[in-house]
């Protein structure tokens, strides 16, 4: 009864379904992308397809729980009813399903979006990623020293 769904980006198709629903299109601007995530009770990304899921680590940055489907990149971002839903892979009742924990965890357990944005800054920061990658470059250096490189092998 007090579902309202806010739709943004550039496809303003009607969903196959009867709820109010507001199409704000394409947003340009961070303050007004962070108000929105920030306001809304869960951000879901039915994408069968999502190699990292940067609009959910957005969305969770704001505090706001994610729904979406756990075969995609999400499994890197959301915690399984923790700070989001991972739904079964194409299952739209899941979905829905997740959807309505979700809003309903939200009621209950405020904290649900708090643990969203502790995620993103303890995983996902920039020095904790620019951390990962110095530490991933010298693992390999130490690994392949005085091994000659693929273009000076072949010389």
């Amino acid at each position: 009864e007090r579902l309202h769904v806010v739709v943004f980006g550039n496809d303003d198709t009607p969903p196959p379904f009867d709820l109010p629903t507001t199409y704000l299109g394409r947003i340009s601007g961070d303050a007004m992308l962070a108000r929105l995530y920030a306001t809304a009770d869960a951000m879901v990304v039915p994408s069968i397809e999502e190699a990292f899921g940067k609009t959910a680590a957005e969305a969770m940055a704001c505090g706001t729980p994610v729904v979406g489907f756990a075969n995609t990149g999400l499994l890197d971002i959301v915690d399984h009813r923790v700070n989001g839903y991972l739904a079964e892979t194409g299952s739209a009742p899941d979905l829905a399903r997740g959807i309505v924990w979700t809003i309903q965890q939200a009621a209950e357990d405020p904290a649900i979006g708090e643990r969203a944005r502790a995620k993103i800054l303890r995983d996902f920061d920039s020095r904790t990623v620019a951390r990962r990658y110095e530490r991933l470059y010298r693992d390999w250096i130490a690994e392949h020293a005085g091994a000659p490189v693929a273009a000076e092998a072949a010389q």
